[in-house]
Protein backbone atom coordinates (compact mmCIF):
# COMPACT_ATOMS: atom_id res chain seq x y z
CA UNK A 1 0.00 0.00 0.00
CA UNK A 2 2.91 2.54 0.95
CA UNK A 3 4.11 1.54 -2.72
CA UNK A 4 1.02 2.15 -4.38
CA UNK A 5 0.87 5.93 -2.09
CA UNK A 6 4.53 6.81 -3.38
CA UNK A 7 4.68 5.73 -6.59
CA UNK A 8 1.16 7.56 -7.50
CA UNK A 9 2.70 10.58 -5.62
CA UNK A 10 5.56 10.57 -7.98
CA UNK A 11 3.45 10.45 -11.12
CA UNK A 12 1.87 13.58 -10.03
CA UNK A 13 4.84 15.17 -8.99
CA UNK A 14 6.70 14.30 -12.59
CA UNK A 15 3.52 15.25 -14.55
CA UNK A 16 3.36 18.44 -12.76
CA UNK A 17 6.77 18.80 -13.75
CA UNK A 18 6.26 18.08 -17.43
CA UNK A 19 3.08 20.19 -17.73
CA UNK A 20 5.18 23.22 -16.26
CA UNK A 21 8.39 22.97 -18.72
CA UNK A 22 6.21 22.66 -21.67
CA UNK A 23 4.22 25.52 -20.34
CA UNK A 24 7.34 27.57 -19.98
CA UNK A 25 8.53 26.79 -23.87
CA UNK A 26 5.09 28.07 -25.08
CA UNK A 27 6.24 30.19 -28.17
CA UNK A 28 5.13 33.83 -27.98
CA UNK A 29 2.32 34.94 -29.99
CA UNK A 30 3.62 36.48 -32.78
CA UNK A 31 3.64 40.31 -33.22
CA UNK A 32 0.58 42.67 -33.74
CA UNK A 33 -0.18 45.98 -34.50
CA UNK A 34 -2.97 48.64 -35.28
CA UNK A 35 -3.02 52.13 -36.71
CA UNK A 36 -1.68 50.85 -40.27
CA UNK A 37 -3.17 53.04 -42.81
CA UNK A 38 -4.59 51.23 -45.60
CA UNK A 39 -3.97 53.74 -47.90
CA UNK A 40 -1.53 56.82 -48.98
CA UNK A 41 -2.40 59.32 -51.53
CA UNK A 42 0.51 60.65 -53.02
CA UNK A 43 1.87 62.32 -56.07
CA UNK A 44 5.55 61.74 -57.70
CA UNK A 45 8.14 63.84 -55.62
CA UNK A 46 5.53 64.13 -52.24
CA UNK A 47 6.91 62.59 -48.66
CA UNK A 48 4.59 60.04 -47.07
CA UNK A 49 4.82 58.75 -43.42
CA UNK A 50 4.14 54.92 -42.95
CA UNK A 51 2.58 54.43 -39.38
CA UNK A 52 1.34 51.85 -37.09
CA UNK A 53 1.32 50.75 -33.40
CA UNK A 54 2.86 47.43 -33.34
CA UNK A 55 3.91 45.30 -29.97
CA UNK A 56 5.37 41.96 -29.29
CA UNK A 57 5.80 40.16 -25.73
CA UNK A 58 8.63 38.71 -26.61
CA UNK A 59 10.30 41.68 -28.22
CA UNK A 60 11.19 43.24 -31.87
CA UNK A 61 13.77 42.15 -33.38
CA UNK A 62 13.67 44.12 -36.78
CA UNK A 63 10.25 45.73 -38.89
CA UNK A 64 10.54 45.73 -43.04
CA UNK A 65 9.04 48.50 -45.09
CA UNK A 66 9.47 46.73 -48.51
CA UNK A 67 8.39 47.90 -52.34
CA UNK A 68 10.84 47.37 -55.03
CA UNK A 69 9.11 49.63 -57.57
CA UNK A 70 9.27 52.57 -55.01
CA UNK A 71 12.26 51.81 -54.53
CA UNK A 72 11.49 51.04 -50.81
CA UNK A 73 13.54 48.90 -48.87
CA UNK A 74 13.65 49.76 -44.94
CA UNK A 75 14.83 47.66 -42.36
CA UNK A 76 14.77 49.06 -38.75
CA UNK A 77 17.20 46.77 -36.72
CA UNK A 78 16.25 46.21 -32.45
CA UNK A 79 19.35 45.93 -30.76
CA UNK A 80 17.46 46.21 -27.75
CA UNK A 81 14.47 44.79 -26.08
CA UNK A 82 11.49 46.85 -27.44
CA UNK A 83 8.00 45.07 -26.58
CA UNK A 84 6.19 48.29 -28.04
CA UNK A 85 6.87 50.27 -31.33
CA UNK A 86 5.35 53.46 -32.97
CA UNK A 87 6.57 53.46 -36.43
CA UNK A 88 6.61 57.21 -38.33
CA UNK A 89 8.74 56.43 -40.74
CA UNK A 90 9.02 59.26 -43.78
CA UNK A 91 9.70 58.26 -47.93
CA UNK A 92 10.00 60.94 -50.30
CA UNK A 93 8.24 59.19 -53.65
CA UNK A 94 10.48 58.92 -56.63
CA UNK A 95 10.10 62.08 -58.94
CA UNK A 96 9.83 59.77 -62.24
CA UNK A 97 7.75 56.71 -60.85
CA UNK A 98 4.70 56.31 -62.74
CA UNK A 99 1.05 56.69 -61.92
CA UNK A 100 0.17 53.39 -60.11
CA UNK A 101 -1.13 51.54 -57.16
CA UNK A 102 1.97 50.36 -54.86
CA UNK A 103 1.50 47.81 -52.27
CA UNK A 104 4.05 48.26 -49.80
CA UNK A 105 4.49 45.46 -46.85
CA UNK A 106 5.72 46.03 -43.42
CA UNK A 107 7.03 42.51 -41.82
CA UNK A 108 7.62 42.49 -37.93
CA UNK A 109 9.79 39.49 -36.75
CA UNK A 110 10.29 39.48 -32.94
CA UNK A 111 13.28 37.64 -31.27
CA UNK A 112 11.46 33.94 -31.35
CA UNK A 113 11.00 34.62 -35.47
CA UNK A 114 7.68 35.26 -35.53
CA UNK A 115 6.21 36.95 -38.21
CA UNK A 116 3.88 39.20 -39.19
CA UNK A 117 3.01 41.15 -41.91
CA UNK A 118 0.63 44.33 -42.46
CA UNK A 119 -0.01 46.08 -45.84
CA UNK A 120 -0.60 49.95 -47.08
CA UNK A 121 -1.29 51.23 -50.14
CA UNK A 122 0.57 54.19 -51.76
CA UNK A 123 -2.02 55.46 -54.56
CA UNK A 124 0.37 57.69 -56.44
CA UNK A 125 -0.89 59.66 -58.99
CA UNK A 126 0.21 62.98 -60.58
CA UNK A 127 -2.12 66.02 -60.78
CA UNK A 128 -3.70 67.55 -63.83
CA UNK A 129 -2.17 70.69 -64.73
CA UNK A 130 -3.79 73.86 -66.28
CA UNK A 131 -1.71 76.87 -68.16
CA UNK A 132 -3.58 80.09 -69.28
CA UNK A 133 -6.63 79.85 -67.78
CA UNK A 134 -8.90 82.89 -68.20
CA UNK A 135 -10.86 82.71 -65.05
CA UNK A 136 -11.52 85.94 -63.77
CA UNK A 137 -14.06 88.19 -65.20
CA UNK A 138 -16.04 91.75 -64.98
CA UNK A 139 -18.85 92.23 -66.77
CA UNK A 140 -22.79 92.61 -66.45
CA UNK A 141 -25.80 90.52 -66.06
CA UNK A 142 -26.61 89.41 -69.19
CA UNK A 143 -23.14 89.50 -70.89
CA UNK A 144 -21.18 86.26 -72.28
CA UNK A 145 -18.45 85.43 -70.47
CA UNK A 146 -15.42 82.74 -72.03
CA UNK A 147 -13.59 80.30 -70.12
CA UNK A 148 -10.57 79.62 -72.01
CA UNK A 149 -7.00 78.00 -71.04
CA UNK A 150 -4.44 74.82 -71.46
CA UNK A 151 -5.15 71.39 -69.61
CA UNK A 152 -3.01 68.19 -69.50
CA UNK A 153 -2.63 65.05 -67.41
CA UNK A 154 -0.73 62.18 -67.99
CA UNK A 155 -3.16 59.84 -67.00
CA UNK A 156 -6.27 61.30 -68.66
CA UNK A 157 -8.75 63.78 -68.02
CA UNK A 158 -11.97 62.68 -67.21
CA UNK A 159 -14.15 65.66 -66.64
CA UNK A 160 -14.25 69.58 -65.80
CA UNK A 161 -16.68 71.17 -63.28
CA UNK A 162 -17.63 74.98 -63.14
CA UNK A 163 -19.91 75.91 -60.87
CA UNK A 164 -20.41 79.63 -59.64
CA UNK A 165 -23.98 80.01 -57.97
CA UNK A 166 -24.29 83.47 -57.85
CA UNK A 167 -24.30 83.29 -61.87
CA UNK A 168 -26.13 80.04 -61.45
CA UNK A 169 -23.21 78.59 -63.18
CA UNK A 170 -23.53 74.74 -62.90
CA UNK A 171 -21.52 72.94 -65.82
CA UNK A 172 -19.52 69.34 -66.15
CA UNK A 173 -17.73 68.87 -69.23
CA UNK A 174 -17.26 65.21 -69.91
CA UNK A 175 -14.37 63.54 -71.68
CA UNK A 176 -14.74 60.33 -72.36
CA UNK A 177 -11.95 59.96 -74.68
CA UNK A 178 -9.84 60.80 -71.49
CA UNK A 179 -7.42 63.21 -73.55
CA UNK A 180 -4.17 63.74 -71.75
CA UNK A 181 -3.97 67.28 -73.69
CA UNK A 182 -7.19 69.80 -73.45
CA UNK A 183 -7.83 72.89 -74.65
CA UNK A 184 -10.60 74.52 -72.90
CA UNK A 185 -13.45 76.94 -75.06
CA UNK A 186 -17.03 77.51 -73.04
CA UNK A 187 -18.83 80.61 -73.32
CA UNK A 188 -21.57 80.75 -70.34
CA UNK A 189 -24.43 83.56 -71.02
CA UNK A 190 -24.86 85.26 -67.16
CA UNK A 191 -28.52 85.29 -66.30
CA UNK A 192 -29.61 89.10 -66.82
CA UNK A 193 -31.11 88.70 -62.94
CA UNK A 194 -27.83 87.95 -61.04
CA UNK A 195 -27.11 90.57 -59.20
CA UNK A 196 -24.56 93.23 -59.78
CA UNK A 197 -22.19 92.04 -57.23
CA UNK A 198 -18.44 89.93 -57.18
CA UNK A 199 -19.60 86.24 -57.85
CA UNK A 200 -16.88 83.96 -56.49
CA UNK A 201 -16.45 80.64 -58.03
CA UNK A 202 -14.67 76.87 -58.59
CA UNK A 203 -13.64 75.26 -61.86
CA UNK A 204 -12.45 71.59 -60.67
CA UNK A 205 -10.27 69.59 -63.29
CA UNK A 206 -10.35 66.17 -63.13
CA UNK A 207 -8.71 62.62 -64.02
CA UNK A 208 -8.56 58.82 -64.66
CA UNK A 209 -6.40 58.62 -61.22
CA UNK A 210 -9.11 60.41 -59.21
CA UNK A 211 -7.22 63.37 -58.81
CA UNK A 212 -8.45 66.91 -59.02
CA UNK A 213 -7.16 70.62 -58.85
CA UNK A 214 -9.35 73.10 -58.15
CA UNK A 215 -8.90 76.84 -59.37
CA UNK A 216 -10.91 79.56 -58.46
CA UNK A 217 -13.19 82.22 -60.74
CA UNK A 218 -13.98 85.74 -60.06
CA UNK A 219 -16.44 87.36 -61.79
CA UNK A 220 -17.69 91.17 -61.11
CA UNK A 221 -20.35 92.24 -61.94
CA UNK A 222 -20.32 95.55 -59.91
CA UNK A 223 -19.09 97.66 -63.23
CA UNK A 224 -15.94 98.54 -61.62
CA UNK A 225 -13.20 97.18 -60.60
CA UNK A 226 -12.76 94.75 -57.91
CA UNK A 227 -10.82 96.94 -54.79
CA UNK A 228 -9.86 95.15 -51.47
CA UNK A 229 -9.01 98.26 -48.56
CA UNK A 230 -9.29 96.31 -45.74
CA UNK A 231 -8.38 92.26 -44.85
CA UNK A 232 -8.47 91.11 -41.70
CA UNK A 233 -7.05 87.65 -40.35
CA UNK A 234 -8.59 85.47 -38.17
CA UNK A 235 -8.91 82.09 -36.92
CA UNK A 236 -7.32 79.96 -33.91
CA UNK A 237 -4.10 81.62 -33.44
CA UNK A 238 -6.47 84.62 -32.25
CA UNK A 239 -6.53 85.75 -28.41
CA UNK A 240 -10.28 85.24 -28.39
CA UNK A 241 -10.28 82.47 -31.25
CA UNK A 242 -12.62 82.10 -34.32
CA UNK A 243 -13.69 86.09 -33.58
CA UNK A 244 -14.68 87.45 -36.88
CA UNK A 245 -15.83 90.51 -35.10
CA UNK A 246 -12.00 91.16 -33.70
CA UNK A 247 -10.40 89.84 -36.94
CA UNK A 248 -6.74 91.43 -36.83
CA UNK A 249 -5.75 93.91 -38.86
CA UNK A 250 -2.71 92.73 -41.93
CA UNK A 251 -1.37 96.09 -43.21
CA UNK A 252 -0.92 96.45 -46.95
CA UNK A 253 2.29 96.05 -48.83
CA UNK A 254 3.86 99.14 -49.29
CA UNK A 255 5.83 98.33 -52.13
CA UNK A 256 2.54 96.37 -53.75
CA UNK A 257 -0.82 97.07 -53.02
CA UNK A 258 -2.18 94.16 -53.73
CA UNK A 259 -0.56 92.03 -50.88
CA UNK A 260 -1.74 92.49 -47.86
CA UNK A 261 0.63 91.04 -44.46
CA UNK A 262 0.73 90.34 -40.83
CA UNK A 263 2.73 88.87 -38.03
CA UNK A 264 1.14 86.55 -35.87
CA UNK A 265 1.84 84.40 -33.33
CA UNK A 266 1.26 80.42 -33.21
CA UNK A 267 0.48 77.96 -30.80
CA UNK A 268 1.00 73.94 -31.78
CA UNK A 269 -2.08 73.07 -29.70
CA UNK A 270 -5.55 72.87 -29.77
CA UNK A 271 -6.12 74.29 -33.36
CA UNK A 272 -4.43 77.62 -32.54
CA UNK A 273 -1.96 77.46 -35.53
CA UNK A 274 -5.22 77.58 -38.08
CA UNK A 275 -5.70 81.09 -39.85
CA UNK A 276 -7.82 82.20 -42.58
CA UNK A 277 -8.65 85.68 -44.08
CA UNK A 278 -11.79 88.16 -44.39
CA UNK A 279 -12.89 91.05 -46.28
CA UNK A 280 -14.88 92.26 -43.45
CA UNK A 281 -15.24 92.20 -39.85
CA UNK A 282 -17.74 89.15 -40.56
CA UNK A 283 -17.30 85.30 -41.83
CA UNK A 284 -19.40 86.64 -44.85
CA UNK A 285 -18.57 88.05 -47.88
CA UNK A 286 -15.55 87.47 -48.48
CA UNK A 287 -13.89 84.34 -46.12
CA UNK A 288 -10.96 82.88 -48.05
CA UNK A 289 -8.90 80.00 -47.24
CA UNK A 290 -8.02 76.25 -48.89
CA UNK A 291 -9.99 74.01 -50.87
CA UNK A 292 -8.19 71.32 -48.32
CA UNK A 293 -5.76 72.20 -45.73
CA UNK A 294 -4.68 68.20 -46.22
CA UNK A 295 -3.66 69.45 -49.66
CA UNK A 296 -2.61 72.99 -49.84
CA UNK A 297 -1.73 72.50 -53.61
CA UNK A 298 -5.20 72.92 -54.39
CA UNK A 299 -5.13 76.08 -53.99
CA UNK A 300 -7.32 78.82 -52.15
CA UNK A 301 -11.64 79.33 -52.45
CA UNK A 302 -13.22 82.61 -51.45
CA UNK A 303 -16.25 80.21 -49.35
CA UNK A 304 -17.57 80.56 -45.66
CA UNK A 305 -16.81 76.82 -45.52
CA UNK A 306 -13.15 77.05 -46.99
CA UNK A 307 -10.71 75.09 -44.50
CA UNK A 308 -7.94 77.20 -42.14
CA UNK A 309 -4.44 77.52 -42.90
CA UNK A 310 -2.08 75.64 -40.66
CA UNK A 311 1.00 77.16 -39.57
CA UNK A 312 3.87 75.27 -38.73
CA UNK A 313 3.74 76.08 -35.10
CA UNK A 314 4.71 72.00 -33.91
CA UNK A 315 8.24 72.42 -36.26
CA UNK A 316 9.73 75.68 -34.61
CA UNK A 317 12.28 75.68 -32.46
CA UNK A 318 10.34 78.78 -30.44
CA UNK A 319 7.02 78.95 -28.36
CA UNK A 320 5.16 79.95 -29.80
CA UNK A 321 6.34 80.52 -33.22
CA UNK A 322 6.18 83.97 -35.45
CA UNK A 323 5.34 84.03 -38.57
CA UNK A 324 4.81 86.33 -41.33
CA UNK A 325 2.06 85.48 -43.42
CA UNK A 326 1.06 87.18 -46.72
CA UNK A 327 -2.19 87.37 -48.95
CA UNK A 328 -3.21 88.55 -51.92
CA UNK A 329 -6.83 88.71 -52.23
CA UNK A 330 -6.75 89.49 -55.81
CA UNK A 331 -5.43 86.07 -57.40
CA UNK A 332 -5.76 84.31 -54.01
CA UNK A 333 -2.50 83.26 -53.28
CA UNK A 334 -0.58 83.24 -49.93
CA UNK A 335 2.90 82.53 -48.31
CA UNK A 336 4.18 82.09 -44.85
CA UNK A 337 7.49 82.26 -43.44
CA UNK A 338 8.70 81.88 -39.76
CA UNK A 339 10.19 84.74 -37.92
CA UNK A 340 13.44 84.05 -36.45
CA UNK A 341 13.46 84.72 -32.88
CA UNK A 342 17.43 84.43 -32.70
CA UNK A 343 18.86 87.45 -30.40
CA UNK A 344 15.46 89.19 -29.74
CA UNK A 345 16.28 90.89 -26.07
CA UNK A 346 13.39 89.70 -23.57
CA UNK A 347 11.60 92.21 -22.27
CA UNK A 348 11.06 91.18 -18.36
CA UNK A 349 8.36 93.59 -17.50
CA UNK A 350 5.89 96.02 -19.06
CA UNK A 351 3.49 98.79 -17.64
CA UNK A 352 0.72 100.92 -18.88
CA UNK A 353 0.43 104.79 -18.32
CA UNK A 354 -2.17 107.43 -19.25
CA UNK A 355 -5.02 108.85 -17.66
CA UNK A 356 -8.46 107.94 -16.99
CA UNK A 357 -8.31 104.64 -15.14
CA UNK A 358 -10.83 103.86 -12.52
CA UNK A 359 -8.49 101.90 -10.49
CA UNK A 360 -6.00 104.20 -10.87
CA UNK A 361 -6.11 108.03 -9.96
CA UNK A 362 -2.84 108.91 -9.03
CA UNK A 363 -1.43 107.42 -12.68
CA UNK A 364 -1.77 110.34 -14.87
CA UNK A 365 1.24 109.84 -16.77
CA UNK A 366 3.48 108.95 -14.23
CA UNK A 367 5.67 106.64 -14.93
CA UNK A 368 5.49 105.62 -11.02
CA UNK A 369 2.69 104.91 -10.92
CA UNK A 370 1.94 102.70 -14.13
CA UNK A 371 -0.12 99.83 -14.12
CA UNK A 372 1.67 96.93 -14.54
CA UNK A 373 0.81 94.03 -17.06
CA UNK A 374 1.41 90.26 -16.75
CA UNK A 375 4.00 88.34 -18.60
CA UNK A 376 3.63 85.17 -19.95
CA UNK A 377 -0.09 84.74 -19.34
CA UNK A 378 -1.30 81.48 -18.84
CA UNK A 379 2.21 80.26 -20.18
CA UNK A 380 1.12 81.27 -23.80
CA UNK A 381 4.64 83.43 -24.45
CA UNK A 382 7.54 84.85 -23.33
CA UNK A 383 6.49 88.36 -25.41
CA UNK A 384 3.39 88.64 -24.64
CA UNK A 385 1.73 90.96 -21.52
CA UNK A 386 -1.62 91.24 -20.56
CA UNK A 387 -4.35 92.56 -18.31
CA UNK A 388 -7.47 92.05 -17.75
CA UNK A 389 -10.25 93.67 -15.94
CA UNK A 390 -8.87 97.65 -16.54
CA UNK A 391 -12.08 99.72 -15.37
CA UNK A 392 -12.31 102.36 -18.25
CA UNK A 393 -13.47 105.97 -17.49
CA UNK A 394 -15.28 108.46 -19.61
CA UNK A 395 -12.09 109.96 -20.71
CA UNK A 396 -9.29 107.59 -21.10
CA UNK A 397 -5.74 108.04 -23.11
CA UNK A 398 -3.04 105.29 -23.00
CA UNK A 399 0.29 103.78 -24.15
CA UNK A 400 3.02 101.67 -22.81
CA UNK A 401 6.46 101.62 -20.89
CA UNK A 402 8.70 98.99 -19.99
CA UNK A 403 9.72 100.07 -17.02
CA UNK A 404 7.92 102.02 -13.58
CA UNK A 405 11.09 104.31 -13.37
CA UNK A 406 10.61 106.47 -15.61
CA UNK A 407 9.95 107.01 -19.28
CA UNK A 408 13.49 105.40 -20.49
CA UNK A 409 14.68 103.70 -22.21
CA UNK A 410 11.23 101.94 -23.67
CA UNK A 411 8.30 104.06 -24.32
CA UNK A 412 6.43 102.25 -26.62
CA UNK A 413 3.09 104.04 -28.14
CA UNK A 414 0.82 103.68 -31.43
CA UNK A 415 2.12 104.17 -35.25
CA UNK A 416 0.05 106.75 -36.47
CA UNK A 417 0.17 105.82 -39.97
CA UNK A 418 -2.20 103.05 -38.64
CA UNK A 419 -4.56 104.16 -36.11
CA UNK A 420 -8.14 104.67 -37.44
CA UNK A 421 -9.25 108.04 -35.90
CA UNK A 422 -9.32 111.44 -35.50
CA UNK A 423 -5.93 113.05 -34.26
CA UNK A 424 -6.04 115.08 -30.67
CA UNK A 425 -2.75 116.66 -30.04
CA UNK A 426 -0.34 113.90 -29.09
CA UNK A 427 -2.82 111.21 -29.99
CA UNK A 428 -5.97 110.03 -31.87
CA UNK A 429 -9.75 109.43 -30.83
CA UNK A 430 -10.37 105.65 -31.23
CA UNK A 431 -12.88 103.37 -30.97
CA UNK A 432 -13.32 100.12 -29.22
CA UNK A 433 -11.72 97.41 -30.76
CA UNK A 434 -8.53 97.60 -31.02
CA UNK A 435 -7.38 94.19 -33.00
CA UNK A 436 -3.75 93.95 -33.73
CA UNK A 437 -2.63 97.20 -33.81
CA UNK A 438 1.16 98.20 -34.37
CA UNK A 439 2.74 100.25 -31.95
CA UNK A 440 6.11 102.47 -32.25
CA UNK A 441 9.23 102.97 -29.91
CA UNK A 442 10.62 106.32 -28.97
CA UNK A 443 9.87 109.35 -30.92
CA UNK A 444 6.83 110.11 -33.02
CA UNK A 445 4.83 107.50 -30.94
CA UNK A 446 0.93 107.95 -30.41
CA UNK A 447 -1.26 107.56 -27.52
CA UNK A 448 -4.68 106.33 -27.68
CA UNK A 449 -7.45 108.24 -26.53
CA UNK A 450 -11.12 106.47 -25.68
CA UNK A 451 -13.99 108.79 -25.13
CA UNK A 452 -16.96 108.23 -23.53
CA UNK A 453 -16.18 104.35 -24.07
CA UNK A 454 -16.18 103.72 -19.97
CA UNK A 455 -15.92 99.85 -19.07
CA UNK A 456 -13.89 96.97 -18.52
CA UNK A 457 -11.30 95.88 -21.34
CA UNK A 458 -9.19 93.54 -21.99
CA UNK A 459 -5.39 95.33 -22.96
CA UNK A 460 -2.70 92.78 -24.58
CA UNK A 461 1.02 93.68 -26.00
CA UNK A 462 3.57 91.52 -28.18
CA UNK A 463 6.51 93.18 -27.81
CA UNK A 464 8.01 90.46 -30.58
CA UNK A 465 5.53 91.05 -32.66
CA UNK A 466 4.99 95.22 -31.92
CA UNK A 467 0.87 94.68 -31.67
CA UNK A 468 -1.78 95.96 -29.56
CA UNK A 469 -4.92 94.09 -28.79
CA UNK A 470 -7.45 96.47 -26.74
CA UNK A 471 -11.37 95.19 -26.56
CA UNK A 472 -13.82 95.53 -24.22
CA UNK A 473 -14.96 92.56 -22.21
Amino acid sequence: MKFTIHSYLLIVALAAALYSCSKDEDPAPPPTGENVPEEIVASPGDEVTFTGTFESSAGFASILLRNEDLLLNKEIVFANEVTRYFLDYSFTIPEDITSDIYPVDIILEDKDQNRQEFQTIVDVARLPEANGLVLNFTALPGDEITFTGAISDVQGISSISMQNFGIALDQVIELPDNPNQYDLNYTYTIPASADNAVHNGTITINNTSNRSITLNMVVNLTGGDVTYDNIYAAGGLQWWPWNAERGYTMLKDPEDDQWFEITVPAWPEDDFNQIKFIGQLAWVPDNWGLVDNTDPSLGMVNAEDSAPILLDAAGSNFYPAYFKVRFNPYNMQYTTEEVDQTGFELQETMFIVGNGFTDYPALDWNPEEAIPMERNPSGFGDHIFLIEGLQFSDNVSLKFIGQNTGWGPLDIGFDPDYIVGEQDGGGFQVVDPISWLPTRSGSGSADLKFTDQAGSYTILYDHFAGRAIIWKE
